[in-house]
């Protein structure tokens, strides 16, 4: 049953993504999103997870914040795992 929900919240995001009215997409496929990552960290998937962040990302953040660029860990970090700007600093900034 919960399979079937994930499926089609993949079939609506990939619906809005066709969609031409791009702002509310945004906003729409990151509440979706959102909405997916809690049900995959209530079924015990947080790998899942749109935010989910590997342990090999985790050690190169680390390094680049032991080199002191930071700037360039919170864009990798944006890059890899698509979060958003103050969310990404104060994950780099935990580390």
């Amino acid at each position: 049953m919960n399979y079937v929900a994930i499926g089609f919240i993949v079939i609506l995001l990939i619906y809005f993504n066709n969609n031409d009215n791009s702002n509310k997409i945004q906003r729409d496929q990151k509440r979706i999103e959102s909405k997916l990552d809690r049900i995959l960290e209530h079924l015990g998937l947080p790998e899942l997870c749109n935010e989910y962040v590997s342990d090999e990302l985790k050690s190169e953040l680390i390094e680049l914040v032991r080199e002191n660029k930071k700037i360039k860990a919170i864009k990798k970090l944006r890059e890899s795992t698509g979060m958003g700007l103050k969310e990404a600093k104060d994950y780099v900034d935990s580390l």
